[in-house]
């Protein structure tokens, strides 16, 4: 039989809830509650044998039912079979999603206890973390994009993406996530439908905390729980214990929940297990340097190993490998901790709901989670070499082992987050299900630093301090419709509106300089701003259509709108001052002019002089500079983005196939630090180009998803997912070479900005994933297998379409002629190693046995990251013979034409782990991780560095609630 619920409005059930009165403990329900939890009971056991693999699977468009439950069931119970019961949703149901929805599931995050938010991210296909290992806050990507807000990330649906500039610039654009808190990870593919997304170039990260349901013992109103965690033994590898404890109860009308977590983690070792093979002909030994004390003639502890291509020269590129000699010595200063890798961060949280009891199933609910840590960014790993004095370039005589080199330079980092959000909901009828949130969000960033020794701030004290904070609200509503062509279909609308503030007090190199000039020397120095205050309002509007028949096909659409205000309140930036082409001459053309018409003595100086100031002055902007000028004062941007998407499934009835396709269009403004940044950061030198246009990205995706139950026994479950990307970006904005709106330009040399890249900006692959469970084991794998796309930077050389080229004319004039928008430059970016990334191979597989009724899982990861490469764009114009020096040791030959080269940074890594977790019962449960079993050394790089990860580590965890 087929039974269909009608409760109430149509397609409005109201959540079964129970209501406590005052005489005693007697336990009511709403009539209509009553029918729809009889009804449920009734088929529960069919119902969970028909529902989802847990959202990490991703590959189901239906809402996931928990591992955990699925992992408990008593395989030898009888099941009583039922036909199809159609249960209507309710207007707090979520949408049904077309697409690959990988994300990871409260079980992944259990099973793995990780302190690091890298080890969850790097499990889910299609997404890497664009940060260093030991951050506590991450900056997501999603299908190879990421930083700068480029993929939209949000806590408990409140979107976060500050923005604050670090030397390696992917790390842009990060939200604070406590791993301790995190109950799942939501990844949305190539165009999301809410406000939340406006703004972004499609992709979505959502994270959720823990809720009530997740501390309480089954069938509880009060309890809490305590999570704890250790490294141990002598593989403890600088995990300090750490752990949370969460409090909560509830009753008819109120819910209430608190947490607190501490988390430290110390220096910890690298991995030693790699070849010298690898460390010499597998990555980028540049970005490593070595250190020695011999008082000697000896300079050569940083010659290169041997090299895929070595041309020297200031725009030489030398992809080079390590000596035989510095393999040995970084895998024995691998054997000590590396400092700065340490990290601490407290968390709270708070949640608090009340529920109105009223037939519009009203609610409000508070959120609140605020956080602190210390940590550092973007370290310069080097090494210490005892080396002897009777050593030699071509024999080195060490006294004892390498070490790593005292401590690396770094960046000492202080962060404290906060977030505050109110909503309330409630179901009034078909169409009107509102929803408000009023939300509000700060990041305090304080990064500290010490003046490189070959700077002008050697040693000195220096800083960059960012407070960005931000208030809004959110409106949507949820209409459920139905037609006679499409059926049901639900009609989701949402307004959003945000003012975001960001102040900064820095003190970089060039501020330093500029301020030890005015104040040492008396100069009449402007001191640059390297990146100005500025305030950012948003008004976002989107709408989407989405159909919720039980045809097989299914079909969604949106539209997003979104204008952007942003107020740079106190810009200092150096521009040209030449306005309009023309002739200058100088005294001496003037002196001699007006002698020829017979002036002479002070008469002839006076005249002379002033018709120079005033031949200048035609052309100039401003007539108290030169040829260059200081800006000051607030610039106003605006900005109108628009988004949309669409997307069709159609899944063949009684096969298990689901064949889609998703089509989107987003767009992303430039944000006020990659427009007005000027001055020099950690020895790189930038400048303002407010010149900048939005990002725009047409994305694709196109699969299939198959779903099997009973495949090999009556109870188990095959899910495999197939999913092609295409993102291609137009207007990208990188680093590149710049002349300044009314520069003087000789014709030789550029400056170094933001720029918006001319040529498409593409990344593709394909994405798989596999899931099988039955009662006595699961085995998950995902993979991604991007598709290399060569993606060539240029740009114009004048953004403002406005400088001047200068020259002589044959009378002694001096000439500025207009070259517009200049040439069309083609380059490698200064920091290449990330704008010209080859995405490797990435994926996982996971298997674990299940006995005794799922109570324990032993099991295993093994994890794949591939060759990491670059492209870079070899200009042979530049590299003259003059920049190729000795090509010794050169694996490639130096292209004889402009083209890409492909650069070696790090070798494939195949990493195992092994975990064991028991439920004593339904209070009590623990397990042992042990990560990295072969301790492989695996690094990704940086601009000037190397990122690495921790070798073999052991960890015990344990959770138990009350």
């Amino acid at each position: 039989m087929a039974l269909r619920l009608e409760m109430g409005r149509r397609n409005q059930p109201q959540k079964v809830r129970s209501e406590r009165v005052s005489n005693g403990d007697t336990m009511r329900f709403r009539p209509k509650r009553l029918c729809l939890a009889m009804a449920l009971a009734l088929g529960s056991q069919a119902a969970l044998a028909q529902t989802a693999l847990p959202s990490s699977s991703g590959l189901a468009t239906t809402t996931s039912t928990s591992e955990e439950n699925s992992s408990h069931e008593n395989p030898g119970s009888a099941a009583i079979t039922l036909d199809t019961v159609t249960v209507t949703g309710t207007a707090e149901e979520q949408e049904k999603k077309i697409g690959n929805t990988t994300g990871a599931s409260k079980e992944d995050v259990e099973r793995r206890g990780a302190s690091h938010m890298s080890d969850l991210i790097d499990q889910i296909s299609g997404t890497s973390v664009n940060s260093l290992y030991a951050r506590p806050e991450v900056s997501v990507g999603v299908q190879g994009i990421a930083g700068h807000g480029r993929v939209s990330q949000s806590l408990e649906g409140i979107n976060q993406n500050f923005h604050a500039f670090t030397r390696d610039i992917g790390q842009t654009g990060s939200i604070f996530i406590d791993p301790q808190f995190l109950k799942s990870i939501e990844v949305t593919r190539g165009g999301s439908s809410g406000t939340g997304a406006l703004g972004s170039l499609g992709s979505s990260v959502d994270f959720k905390y823990l809720d009530l349901e997740d501390i309480l013992r089954p069938g509880k109103d009060f309890g809490g729980m305590v999570r704890g965690s250790t490294g141990f033994s002598k593989y403890s590898n600088g995990q300090e214990p750490s752990g949370s404890f969460f409090l909560g109860g509830r009753n008819e009308r109120w819910e209430a929940m608190v947490g607190a977590s501490h988390s430290k983690n110390d220096f910890y070792k690298i991995g030693d297990n790699i070849s010298n093979d690898e460390l010499m002909h597998g990555i980028h030994g540049r970005n490593l340097w070595f250190y020695h004390g011999a008082d000697s003639s000896i300079h050569d502890i940083n010659q290169h190993g041997p090299c895929r291509y070595h041309a020297n020269g200031y725009v030489g590129m030398s992809n080079c490998g390590l000596t035989t000699d510095q393999a040995k010595w970084l895998k024995q200063a691998a054997k000590n901790p590396l400092k700065g890798t340490q990290k601490e961060t407290d968390s709270q949280m708070l949640r608090l709901r009340h529920y109105f009891n009223d037939d519009h199933d009203q609610s409000l609910e508070l959120f609140v989670f605020s956080s602190k840590a210390k940590y550092e960014t973007d370290q310069q790993p080097s090494i210490w070499v005892p080396v002897n004095e009777n050593s030699t370039k071509d024999n080195w005589w060490v006294d004892g082992e390498a070490s790593w080199h005292d401590y690396p330079w770094s960046v000492r980092t202080q962060l404290r987050n906060q977030v505050a959000s109110l909503k309330w909901k409630g179901s009034f009828s078909e169409i009107f299900n509102p929803e408000v949130q009023i939300f509000h969000e700060r990041q305090d960033r304080k990064q500290n630093w010490t003046g490189a020794s070959d700077g002008f701030s050697a040693n000195q004290p220096l800083h960059y301090f960012t407070d960005v904070g931000s208030t809004g609200i959110k409106l949507s509503n949820t209409s459920r419709l139905e037609s006679e062509v499409i059926g049901p279909f639900r009609l989701d609308a949402g307004l959003e509106f945000r003012q975001a503030r960001k102040k900064v007090d820095s003190e970089t190199e060039s501020e330093y300089y500029e301020r030890y000039l005015l104040e040492t020397q008396g100069r009449d120095v402007d001191i640059m701003r390297f990146d100005p205050d500025s305030r950012t309002d948003t008004l976002g509007l989107a709408l989407s259509l989405s159909t919720e028949g039980p045809g097989p096909w299914q079909a969604s659409a949106g539209i997003g709108f979104q204008r952007v205000w942003l107020d740079v309140l106190n810009p200092v930036f150096t521009e040209g001052n030449i306005s309009q082409e023309g002739v200058v001459y100088g005294v001496s053309y003037w002196r001699k002019y007006y002698r020829g018409l017979g002036y002479s003595g002070n008469e002839l100086k006076e005249l002379a002089a002033a018709a120079t100031a005033e031949s200048g002055a035609k052309i100039k902007t401003d007539p108290q500079y030169g040829n260059l000028r200081t800006v000051r004062g607030r610039r106003d941007h605006q900005w109108d983005l628009k988004s949309a998407n669409v997307g069709v499934s159609y899944s063949p009835p009684g096969t298990g196939l689901t064949f889609y396709t998703q089509a989107g269009y987003s767009e992303r403004a430039p944000t006020s630090n990659e427009m007005y940044m000027h001055g020099e950061l950690n020895r790189a030198d930038f400048y303002a180009n407010p010149y900048l246009e939005p990002e725009k990205n047409l994305s694709l995706q196109l699969g299939m998803n198959y779903k099997k139950e009973g495949w090999l026994s009556t109870s188990d479950r095959l899910d495999v997912g197939v999913n092609f990307y295409r993102n291609r970006i137009r207007n990208y904005i990188t680093w590149g070479p710049m002349v300044a709106e009314g520069y003087p330009w000789p014709g030789i040399g550029n400056d170094q900005a933001s720029v918006n890249n001319l040529n498409p900006f593409v990344r593709q692959g394909v994405e798989l994933n596999l899931a099988y469970r039955q009662p006595l084991f699961y085995v998950r794998t995902n993979l991604t297998l991007p598709i290399r796309h060569d993606n060539k930077l240029c740009s114009w050389q004048v953004p403002s379409g406005r400088a001047y080229q200068t020259g002589t004319t044959s009378d002694g004039g001096n000439s500025y002629t207009d070259i517009g928008k200049g040439e069309r430059l083609c380059y490698s970016s200064w920091n290449w190693m990330e704008a010209g990334t080859i995405e490797p191979i990435r994926g996982s597989l996971t298997a674990a046995l299940t006995p005794m009724q799922g109570r324990l899982e032993l099991g295993g990861t093994m994890h794949y990251r591939g060759r990491q490469r670059a492209a870079y764009w070899y200009d042979r114009d530049v590299q003259n013979n003059y920049h190729l020096g000795t090509q010794a040791g050169q694996t490639q030959p130096i292209p004889s034409q402009s083209q890409f080269i492909e650069t070696y940074l790090w070798p494939k890594v195949i990493k195992f782990d092994l975990f064991v977790n028991y439920q004593f019962n339904d209070q009590l449960r623990a397990g042992i991780y042990l990560a990295n079993v072969t301790n492989k050394m695996e690094a990704t790089p940086t601009a000037w560095g190397y990122n690495f990860y921790p070798g073999r580590t052991l960890t015990a965890n344990l959770e138990y609630r009350f």
